[in-house]
């Protein structure tokens, strides 16, 4: 359908000036006014050419002579990411995005979409092998974010950029307040819904599916959450009583976790984001977990004097603002729009958050540090300065690298932990 194509042109439009998908959307919903749209296809459309968007971009390139405006060039991409993604009919594809073209305000340039996309079909596998050429078109990053794999991960960066390029598990979290995992296991396989992975309380679908069709979802039974991220309850090794600080809590998929797991805790959450706290709300009242002993603050978890009691914590939880780096197949957006300089803005807040934090912990306390960064530079080397400037930490889980990194696989984003304890 071509409202579907023109929506998803403005979204990419909007995304190429620097907005993230979800505002993205926002913005190009308010730009036009559309009858009929099926947001699970621009959906589709948009993120699947920001996933393999290098590659896309690059057969443009070859197969026009002028480069289009931004406008025909994002409608070209979405064509492209068609034909060679989808099992939509070839000449529906051409067609709707000629007419596409039309709407656009560009019905001049009607012939020259229909020319390009043409002589693609009739070219198409010369095309895909000289854009395997390219490394940037081959791997779908940014060159430096090539670069730095290749020289952080040297054994293992092209399956890790590969793997990037793939889609994300769909995957559940169990409340086991409310239901067992095999109770739950059931429900889907009553609803014929295929399970494909299941491990502690982490469920993967076949395919993903709408909320509103997850058995008991309303009901506060599962949560949608990354595997990666639900290792998080294991390394803070919770205990009956303990108070707990939760410091970059927004959106609320860990804290909610240890809320599940930690009925008796004391647990203080904490974001500068006011409106992404208000999504932990939402979600205590739909996953019905007590909680006589939270309290949530909209503040700077570095500026402890705007929000600390004085007492401290027997446990820290610091999942720190990061690259994302290691959840691009589930946010491609990142890719476009973060910047090799970015990450020295990020390692100092991290750095500065690990250095005010550490203070607050108790002795024989332990302070759990996590980023969804696969760069070393925000992971292992970030905790390697903290370990020398704090004599008194110890990192529990060093023996290998293996312990820490999680590397992007078919059940789990990029992650990085580390469990400091207070000597």
């Amino acid at each position: 359908m071509e409202e579907n194509q023109r929506l998803a042109v403005w979204v990419l439009w909007y995304v190429f000036q620097g907005k993230n998908i979800d505002q993205a959307l926002l913005l190009a919903e308010k730009e036009l006014t559309l009858r009929e749209v099926n947001l699970g296809a621009v959906k589709d459309y948009t993120y699947g050419v920001l996933r393999y968007g290098w590659q896309l971009k690059f057969i443009v390139k070859k197969l026009c002579k002028k480069y289009p405006s931004q406008l025909i060039e994002n409608l070209l991409l979405i064509a492209l990411y068609q034909l060679l993604y989808t099992n939509d009919d070839a000449f529906t594809i051409v067609s709707q995005a000629v007419n596409t073209a039309a709407k656009l305000d560009h019905i001049a340039l009607k012939g020259f979409v229909n020319a390009v996309l043409r002589t693609f079909l009739r070219e198409k596998d010369r095309f895909i092998q000289v854009a395997q050429q390219n490394e940037e078109a081959r791997y779908n990053h940014p060159q430096w974010w090539i670069n730095k794999i290749k020289h952080q991960y040297p054994l293992i960066w092209e399956d890790i950029l590969k793997e990037a390029q793939q889609r994300a598990p769909f995957t559940l979290r169990v409340n086991t307040r409310q239901c067992s995992v095999e109770e739950y296991v059931k429900k889907l396989n009553e609803a014929h819904i295929d399970v494909v992975w299941v491990n502690n309380e982490a469920i993967i679908l076949a395919t993903p599916c709408s909320v509103d069709k997850l058995p008991g979802f309303d009901l506060g039974m599962v949560s949608i959450q990354d595997a990666s991220a639900q290792l998080a309850l294991n390394y803070i090794d919770l205990f009956s009583q303990a108070r707990v600080l939760d410091a970059c809590a927004a959106p609320g998929g860990k804290t909610c976790h240890l809320l599940e797991h930690g009925q008796s805790i004391e647990l203080l959450a904490l974001d500068k984001s006011e409106d992404r706290l208000q999504r932990i709300w939402d979600n205590i009242k739909r996953l019905k977990l007590s909680t006589p002993r939270l309290s949530i603050k909209a503040v700077d978890a570095r500026d402890i004097n705007s929000w600390w009691d004085g007492v401290q914590f027997d446990r820290i939880l610091l999942d720190a603002p990061c690259t994302g780096s290691g959840v691009v197949r589930r946010h491609p957006d990142i890719k476009w729009l973060r910047r090799e300089s970015d990450i020295s803005q990020l390692v100092a807040e991290q750095e500065a958050l690990l250095n005010n934090l550490w203070p607050l912990l108790k002795p024989q306390g332990k302070l759990v540090y996590v980023t969804c960064s696969i760069f070393k530079e925000e992971t292992s080397e970030q905790i390697q300065k903290f370990l020398k400037k704090h004599t008194d930490a110890k990192q529990l889980n060093s023996g290998s690298e293996q312990e820490s990194f999680i590397k992007p696989d078919s059940f789990h984003d990029g992650f990085y932990y580390a469990v400091c304890q207070k000597n």
